[in-house]
């Protein structure tokens, strides 16, 4: 037993010496590091909601797959029906829900400025693998453009917000047409008919959008080790042996995947095929440089794609200096005012 222990300290130590080690010769990473451990936290009481600015609506089944299938509507006192603003959280699509802390950061500043706001709670890899949900969250859409008038909103132009994994969902749900991933049924479907997922303005927060996050490693400067150890969390997930989420998210380990299998979950399949010559799509990305779960280089590359198809005047960009994955100050009222003044603009 104390041999055990002997080793086990040992190779503490050793680990514990490298990071010292790799972190001291490494400037950029050891910024980041402290950039991300000293980054503000934004509080408030996450578990009270009284707002009495207009109606909410909590719970909504969007669809009979799954009862983790439902959107929370928030709707503002407004003298005509305010836009819709669809929001989709992240959690590396093994965990997260629609009340989760960026989904609340964000409904709370823009159903408080005029925008009907709607929180999607989709099926996570556990209980569904891609394409669920994806599936998901544009039955969600349909669903949500279908009951436009029963809850009082506008539903003709559709904004979208995803973070991180729901980053990916966004910008699958900005990119794809209705007839791709629009199979699954949403409730009342039916008697409604056929319904467009369609969305007008795409926002991406710091998403997903290529499933090898250690890429762009070497262009940002951060070690493996670095990388792995920030990113340690996922590690305490029971993932059925798949080595990361992505894999178990696709059942199939990213490296063992077809030219073809990546095609069909890749964002920029469907950007070159579906949004040269006959789509009005704007975007709004953000991330932080200081990203050490997706490097920037993610977002660096969709908004030069985004720009060269849909044009300079219809995306915007923002590279925020020192902010790492999720920093609460990517939700400071400055940058989501730029946001808001944004949508106004795009979804006119």
């Amino acid at each position: 037993m104390k041999k055990s222990h002997r080793g086990i300290w040992i190779v503490s130590f050793t680990l514990i010496l490298t990071i010292i080690i790799t972190l001291t010769v490494n400037h950029k990473a050891t910024n980041m590091v402290f950039r991300n451990l000293t980054a503000p936290v934004y509080h408030f009481d996450e578990s009270q909601d009284d707002w009495d600015g207009g109606s909410t609506y909590l719970g909504v089944q969007y669809s009979d797959v799954s009862p983790n299938d439902y959107v929370n509507i928030y709707v503002p006192v407004s003298g005509e029906a305010p836009p819709l603003y669809v929001l989709i959280h992240g959690g590396g699509f093994v965990s997260g829900v629609a009340e989760s802390k960026q989904a609340q950061m964000i409904y709370r500043y823009f159903r408080d400025h005029g925008f009907a706001c709607a929180s999607v709670n989709y099926r996570l890899a556990q209980e569904a693998p891609f394409p669920g949900a994806v599936k998901d969250c544009k039955a969600a859409i349909r669903f949500l453009r279908a009951h436009a008038d029963e809850y009082g909103y506008n539903a003709d132009r559709i904004a979208v917000f995803g973070e991180s994994a729901g980053g990916y969902l966004a910008v699958m749900c900005a990119v794809t047409n209705d007839d791709e991933f629009n199979d699954l049924p949403f409730i009342g479907q039916g008697a409604l008919g056929d319904v467009s997922a369609k969305v007008d303005v795409l926002v991406d927060y710091y998403g997903v959008k290529e499933w090898d996050l250690k890429k762009y490693l070497p262009d940002i400067e951060l070690p493996t080790l670095i990388y792995d150890i920030a990113n340690s969390w996922v590690g305490d997930l029971e993932m059925e042996g798949f080595d990361d989420f992505v894999s178990y998210w696709l059942r199939k380990e990213i490296t063992e995947l077809t030219a073809e299998e990546l095609a069909v979950s890749d964002p920029y399949t469907y950007i070159e095929k579906n949004l040269p010559g006959n789509n009005n799509l704007s975007a709004w990305i953000i991330h932080g440089d200081c990203d050490m779960t997706v490097p920037y280089p993610q977002s660096d590359r969709l908004n030069k794609k985004l720009v060269d198809i849909l044009g300079p005047d219809r995306v915007t960009y923002r590279l925020i200096p020192n902010m790492g994955h999720a920093s609460d100050p990517l939700y400071s009222e400055e940058i989501l005012a730029d946001i808001e003044g944004f949508l106004k603009e795009h979804l006119a």
